[in-house]
């Protein structure tokens, strides 16, 4: 369970920075960090649903 929550909390640093970048103007560097924000965050949740299919 702790990869899930591990997962989760880098998607989410990755998605403010992705914010971040956007708003400071650099746009393919933020959109960048939002594709790999939510690969991490998507990643996150298909290990969670693993998990709780194998109990």
């Amino acid at each position: 369970m702790r990869h899930f929550y591990i997962r989760l909390v880098i998607g989410i640093i990755w998605l403010i920075a992705a914010a971040v970048t956007l708003m400071s103007g650099n746009l393919s560097a933020g959109a960048f960090s939002a594709v790999f924000g939510v690969m991490f965050i998507v990643s996150a949740f298909s290990i969670r649903k693993k998990n709780t299919n194998d109990r």
